[in-house]
C-alpha cells in the first residue's frame, strides 16, 4: 500500500508534515562491497538529524535509500511504523533538496516552485496559495520573477528548498545543500534552515561532511564511518563523551589530542590512549592541580579570540590554547594543564571510551 501522499485540504492546513523515520538492521551492498553494514536508528517526528562522516561512509546511500532512489538489500525503512522498504519514491511523500539545486532553467522562481503541486495536478488557487506561503517563508517575493540563472549560489538553495517544501512534505531529506556555498554564505542559510525547520516542524534528515553545519543544526547527530553507525546522540553529548577513538578525533576542531605509551603521564600508556581537547589545555599555573603535559614550544598560532599553542611532547606534537600568549616563545620549555575532569581515556585495542 502507498504512503499516503497528503489531500489538498492537508496541503492548504498544515497536518501532514512530520513523521518518525525507523532504520532496522538496513544493510546496502553493491555486489561483493558492502555500503551499509546492519543500521539501526530511530528519528522522532519533527526532529532534525544529521548523517555526518568523512566521504564514502554511506551517509548519502543511507539518505537515498530513505528516498527511496537506492534499494536495500537488507533490513527496513518504516515511516510512522509503516514498512516504505518497497516504495517507489514518489509514494514516500518527502522531499529531496541535492547539492546542485536542480532548478528549471527555463522556468522563473514562481514555476519552480509550482512545479511539483502542478504535477500533482493541485487546483490553482492552492497552487498560488502555497507558492506565496513559501515564497514569504523564505524571502522570494522580489525573486518570483527571476530566472534561476539570475540568482545568487543562495538564493538558488532557497528556490530549491521552497520547491521541496511547497507541497508539505512528512519529511525532508537534504543532501549536502550548502557544500557549493562560500563560507559565509553557508553560515547565513544554515540559520535560515534552522529556523525554517522550527517553524514547519518539519522532520529532517541532514547530511553533511562538516562536523560544524551537523553540531549547530542538529537534534542529534548519527556519526558514521565505512558503513557502520559510530554514535547517534545528541551535538554536545558527541563532543563531551565520543563513543570511540574515530568520534573523538573526527568531532572538534582542532583535533583532539591523543597521546599513548611513554608519552602519557603517570605509566598509564601500555593499554590505554587518552585524548584532550585543545580548548581544555592552556599553559599551567602555579597551583599544580589536573593533568599536565610539559614539552618544547614549537609554534604559536593567532586564531582571533584564542592563539594555538604547539608544543613537542616526547613523539608527539600536542596543541593547546591561550588567550594571551605575550611572554611565550618559540623554543622555550612549556608545561600545559588541563582539568581531570576533561580527560578521554580510550582502550588501545578495542579504540572504544573508558571510564575517566
Amino acid at each position: 500500500m502507498p504512503y499516503r501522499v497528503p489531500s489538498r485540504a492537508e496541503l492548504q492546513d498544515g497536518t501532514a508534515r512530520m513523521t518518525s523515520i525507523s532504520i532496522q538492521s538496513v544493510s546496502k551492498s553493491y555486489g561483493a562491497v558492502s555500503v551499509l553494514k546492519g543500521l539501526d536508528l530511530a528519528i522522532g517526528d519533527g526532529e532534525f538529524v544529521s548523517f555526518l562522516g568523512p566521504s564514502g561512509c554511506g551517509k548519502s546511500t543511507l539518505l537515498f535509500c530513505i528516498a527511496g532512489l537506492e534499494e536495500i538489500t537488507q533490513g527496513r525503512i518504516m515511516f510512522d511504523d509503516r514498512d516504505v522498504s518497497g516504495l517507489a519514491p514518489r509514494d514516500r511523500n518527502i522531499a529531496l533538496v541535492f547539492q546542485d539545486y536542480a532548478l528549471y532553467p527555463h522556468m522563473s522562481v514562481r514555476d519552480n516552485l509550482a512545479f511539483p503541486l502542478r504535477q500533482q495536478k493541485v487546483a490553482d488557487g492552492l497552487v498560488r496559495k502555497q507558492v506565496d506561503w513559501a515564497a514569504g517563508l523564505l524571502g522570494l517575493e522580489p525573486l518570483l520573477d527571476r530566472s534561476p540563472a539570475e540568482l545568487s549560489g543562495g538564493q538558488r538553495q532557497r528556490v530549491a528548498v521552497g520547491r521541496a517544501i511547497v507541497r508539505n512534505p512528512a519529511a525532508l531529506l537534504m543532501d549536502e545543500p550548502l557544500s557549493n556555498l562560500d563560507a559565509s554564505l553557508r553560515v547565513k542559510t544554515r540559520t535560515e534552515i534552522k529556523r525554517l525547520q522550527r517553524a514547519l516542524k518539519t522532520t529532517v534528515v541532514f547530511v553533511t561532511h562538516d562536523q560544524e553545519e551537523a553540531m549547530v543544526l542538529s537534534d542529534r547527530v548519527a556519526v558514521m564511518n565505512d558503513g557502520v553507525l559510530q554514535q547517534f546522540a545528541e551535538p554536545m553529548t558527541i563532543y563531551r563523551q565520543p563513543a570511540n577513538l574515530f568520534v573523538a578525533g573526527f568531532i572538534g576542531s582542532p583535533q583532539m589530542n591523543f597521546l599513548a605509551g611513554p608519552d602519557v603521564p603517570g605509566g598509564q600508556g601500555s593499554n590505554r590512549i587518552v585524548g584532550v581537547r585543545p580548548f581544555d589545555l592552556s599553559p599551567a599555573g602555579a597551583t599544580g592541580d589536573g593533568f599536565r603535559l610539559t614539552g618544547e614550544l614549537a609554534l604559536i598560532e593567532p586564531a582571533g579570540p584564542v592563539h594555538y599553542l604547539d608544543v613537542q611532547v616526547g613523539e608527539t606534537m600536542i596543541k593547546g590554547t591561550c588567550a594571551d600568549p605575550s611572554g611565550l616563545a618559540p623554543g622555550a620549555a612549556m608545561t600545559l594543564e588541563a582539568p581531570g575532569h576533561c580527560l578521554h581515556v580510550f582502550d588501545r585495542d578495542t579504540g572504544l571510551r573508558l571510564a575517566t
